[in-house]
């Protein structure tokens, strides 16, 4: 389809059954697609009022992708900027929010930096997940701060009952090669486990390229990872489960400078480590569950021709999170549910910026958060009420609600809206540097409203969502001084910014195509400076389509994006193609392969960053 073909007939989203896939033991017992994300605990996705997405073990395996960057991109209302290619900084734009605005778990669990607010997701193997469930609209009612865009839920745990053991690789351009491994089995009637691992590089090109400086220079990608998941169910009633989840990546970047004509290639060394620890008790209408985890991440940036032991940036930090999570079913049509979540956040006392130390002691924040929600579902009519206040020590007490009315007016049609609050706390990058300590920073705040229109009309599923978001206090950093381009920069808050728009989803099959057809038009604007929020399109459109027959199975995704601004530089609007295509030799082995810009179009995402040509990958895997 031609843009304009596409923006005509694009007309709505996906009903919450657009989120097709879930835990299979929840999809037997309802016979719905069910969502754990929206409130926490496993629900069907028609009691859901904001859009929900979900990608499945399989669309994963159907697109071949090599990374969870790969994955992400294809979902609706998501912008994805990345400084160069694979493993450099990328920022995941969710209805125009930037990446500290948009909260990411793992099995329920909030991974993002401590330090800058951001998900890595090369330190993500792909390798580990089972599928990815994508709230969008505030959270923070629920989930606390940084649930201002939506949330993503990327979920690795496997399932009692589910046995299989696999092998896979792939290879490809720019000495691109990937093997990995999993194998998730029943140890016994009650007890299941999976264990993953798997090795991945890439010697990558010239992502940031500075003509007569660093001509000839590559930037690659070295990345290692491992996890171990347990879980038992000791009784009917309660489960107990526990996780390693492990990685290690360094990724060359350039440090080169055309302003002083030097020439550096520098390198991130960055460890990741992430146990969890929790149980779950299930009886007639009452759940509750206990999670606690430890997320350790160390991250030194030097230049390449030293070792990371001998790095003079090092930034350390540890995360203890203990959630205690709770729901009852009080009548059919009632249903409540609330918990609390503690969460401390530390930066040790070694880390260092260019050598300067941040200060002699561990710096460390509690935050103690209670919410509650509940949801009524009679007849026609479907509500929503959240609450939560968060306590943090550094920037105190922050109040956020959500409500929202969903109206089925005619069967399989619905109409619905829905207002709440959100904020985002500054993360230690913005509180502390070794230049400037910012304690008076307070949370960026926002208000978020929207209205959608949802249904089923000869065999499409679709929605139609209006939102405006309006965000306040929002954390800036600017230059000390403005004429020199290598000046100190210090946060504040500066900042105000309105983001209006206007998503479109489909879900539909033409004989043997399967289609998911999504638009995203917003206007995103600095009303401080009354400029457009840098990389922000004013128009997305993506199309995903999908086949199988006989042996084969085969993809075809495309996205176009409209002009944005970057540091006041004009971005050129773009389209991308990129395309899969499987065969199974035999029931046990497949192979296939994937080939990205397949036109091979010059592009930029990020001003003064490259992007990679028309790459080639091969891949197998084989089942066990």
């Amino acid at each position: 389809l031609g843009i304009a073909q596409m923006s005509k007939r694009l007309t709505a989203s996906v009903l919450s059954a657009l989120v097709i896939a879930a835990p299979t033991h929840a999809e037997e017992s309802t016979g719905l697609p069910i969502t754990v994300t929206a409130t926490r605990f496993a629900e069907p996705t028609a009691s859901v009022l904001a859009p929900v997405n979900i990608i499945t073990r399989k669309d994963i395996e159907q697109l071949h992708a090599r990374s969870l960057a790969d994955v992400v991109k294809t979902l609706p209302g998501v912008e994805m900027v990345s400084n160069g290619g694979r493993g450099q900084q990328s920022t995941v734009l969710v209805r125009g929010t930037t990446s500290a605005e948009t909260l990411v778990l793992m099995d329920g669990v909030r991974i993002n930096s401590a330090t800058n607010g951001a998900t890595d997701f090369s330190s993500i193997p792909l390798n580990q997940v089972e599928r990815i469930e994508f709230v969008r609209g505030a959270r923070a009612s629920v989930y606390g701060s940084d649930a201002m865009g939506g949330v993503i839920n990327i979920i690795t745990r496997g399932t009692t009952g589910q046995n299989h053991h696999s092998l896979n690789g792939s290879a490809g351009s720019r000495d691109y090669q990937n093997l990995n491994g999993n194998s998730s089995f029943d140890i016994s009637q009650q007890q299941h486990l999976k264990v993953a691992g798997g090795y991945e590089t890439e010697d990558g090109y010239n992502a940031h390229p500075v003509a007569g400086i660093n001509d000839g220079d590559k930037h690659g990608f070295l990345g290692r990872n491992a996890m171990l998941d347990y879980q038992n169910q000791l009784t009917e009633d309660v489960n107990v489960f526990g996780a390693l989840h492990w990685s290690r990546n360094a990724v060359q970047s350039d440090g080169s400078s055309a302003y002083y004509k030097t020439h550096e290639r520098d390198e991130t060394w960055e460890e990741n480590t992430n146990y969890q620890l929790g149980t779950k008790y299930q009886k007639d209408r009452y759940q509750t569950e206990v999670k606690t985890s430890l997320i350790n991440n160390d991250m030194y940036y030097y230049p390449d021709t030293i070792s990371h032991d001998d790095a003079d940036s090092v930034y350390k930090t540890s995360q203890y999170q203990v959630s205690w999570l709770n729901n009852y079913q009080l009548t059919d049509p009632w249903n409540i549910g609330g918990g609390v979540d503690w969460r401390r956040d530390v930066l040790q006392s070694d880390s260092e910026s260019s050598g300067t130390a941040f200060f002699n002691d561990d710096k460390g924040r509690n935050n103690v958060g209670v919410y509650a929600l509940s949801q009524y579902h009679w007849q026609q009519w479907l509500g929503e009420l959240s609450g939560r206040t968060d306590d943090n020590q550094q920037y105190g007490r922050h109040n956020t609600w959500q409500a929202g009315l969903g109206w089925n007016f005619v069967p399989e049609y619905r109409l619905s809206t829905r207002y709440g609050t959100a904020f985002r706390a500054p993360t230690f990058n913005d509180l502390y540097t070794p230049y400037s300590v910012s304690p008076d920073l307070k949370p960026e705040t926002s208000k978020n409203s929207e209205v959608a229109l949802e249904g089923t009309t000869t065999g499409v599923l679709w929605r139609v969502t209006a939102y405006r978001n309006d965000i306040d206090q929002m954390i800036q950093w600017a230059s000390s001084d403005p004429t020199d381009p290598y000046a100190m920069w210090f946060p504040e808050n500066v900042g105000r910014a309105r983001i209006k728009g206007v998503e479109l989803e489909a879900e539909f099959a033409t004989g043997w195509l399967n289609h998911k057809i999504s638009a995203d038009f917003k206007d995103a604007q600095d009303l401080e400076n009354d400029t457009p929020l840098a990389r922000r399109a004013k128009r997305n459109y993506k199309w995903t389509g999908s086949a199988n027959w006989e042996k084969w199975d085969s993809s075809l995704t495309g996205q176009y994006q409209s002009e944005r601004f970057d540091n006041s530089a004009r971005l050129a609007p773009y389209s991308l193609w990129d395309a899969a295509v499987g065969y199974h030799v035999l029931p046990q082995l497949r192979i296939g392969g994937r080939v990205d810009n397949l036109f091979d179009k010059d592009y930029t995402v990020a001003s003064g960053y490259a992007t990679p040509e028309r790459s080639y990958y091969l891949d197998f895997s084989y089942q066990m």
